[in-house]
This record gives structure tokens, C-alpha cells and sequence, in this order.
């Protein structure tokens, strides 16, 4: 990966002030997961599986943010390179972020949340394969976060991520 790429993180996710809208990228949706349910990938297999079924990457990206880590790694996009990827004491990591080449989705994952981004279009096909597994996008967030209430002003941001700016 080129040295002096642009960082992930800021590239699709808006951390700024309350971080709305969340996605940098206009026209994005997703969901927002619990990462201490998924150990140390932070992560479900089946939403692994399910992005990448519907996005076809030739290659995932990945960036983690430690002192030694200044660039991406391209891995092959199956969860089992991904998964010893993340397991190898080196590879180690609180934050990082899983995306591809086409910057059409991203997942963010930090101790705090996992937040799954992506074109509405692609957003639509991911749920298609999250709906083999009984599930979409937005009920894997109401499932980590089952008293959400879209009333609530600290909610607001897991309802953009939700419902994005279509």
C-alpha cells in the first residue's frame, strides 16, 4: 500500500464534535455493533462474510492504528486469512479499519463500536446477505443497542448510521 495513503479512518467516518453525519461520503448507510460481542476481531464472520459476498473485493484493506503501523495490508478477502491476520501478536490492535480499493464501504472497529459503512446501493446488497442470516444492518444495531430511541438526542448518531442521507 502506498505510504502516504490517505487515512481510513478519516477518509470514511466522521469523528468530528457529535460526528453527524457519521459517514464522510454522501449517500452512505450502515450499523453500528457492540465490538466486546465479537472478541478479537471485533467482528461476526457472518457480516464479514456478508460484505464481501456483496461487495466481490479482490482484495481487503486493512489499517491499524498503532505506533508501528503507518500503512494499510492487503489481505484476501476470506474470513479465515482475515481472522489469523488479527490473531498474530504483531498484527495486534485496539482501532482499526477494513475497507477496499473501490472506497464504496468501510468498517470501523474500536473498542467503543463497530460501525459498518457503505453506498446505499452496496448497503442494500449486504442486507440481502445479512437476511440469509434472519438479520439486516440496522437489526444487528438494535440488537447491540436494544433501548435505542430515536427521541433521545445521544441516540441520533446510531439512527444516521442507520438511515444515512439517501
Amino acid at each position: 500500500m502506498d505510504p502516504v495513503e490517505v487515512d481510513p479512518r478519516s477518509r470514511f467516518f466522521n469523528e468530528n464534535d457529535d460526528a453527524l453525519p457519521p459517514f464522510v461520503l454522501p449517500g452512505w448507510r450502515g450499523g453500528v455493533l457492540d465490538p466486546d460481542r465479537f472478541h478479537h476481531t471485533k467482528i461476526p464472520k457472518f457480516l464479514f462474510d456478508s460484505i464481501v459476498q456483496a461487495a466481490r473485493p479482490e482484495k481487503v484493506l486493512l489499517r491499524s492504528y498503532t505506533p508501528d503501523a503507518d500503512a494499510s495490508v492487503s489481505l484476501d478477502p476470506s474470513w479465515d486469512t482475515f481472522r489469523a491476520h488479527r490473531f498474530e501478536k504483531e498484527n495486534w490492535s485496539l482501532e482499526y479499519v477494513l475497507y477496499d480499493g473501490s472506497g464504496k464501504w468501510a468498517v470501523l472497529l474500536d473498542p467503543d463500536a463497530v460501525v459498518v459503512g457503505a453506498e446505499a446501493d452496496l448497503a442494500d446488497r449486504i442486507d440481502a446477505q445479512l437476511n440469509e442470516h434472519g438479520t439486516s444492518l440496522s437489526q444487528l444495531t438494535h440488537s447491540s443497542f436494544p433501548d435505542l430511541d430515536p427521541e433521545k438526542s445521544y441516540n441520533r448518531y446510531y439512527f444516521a448510521v442507520i438511515n444515512g442521507h439517501r
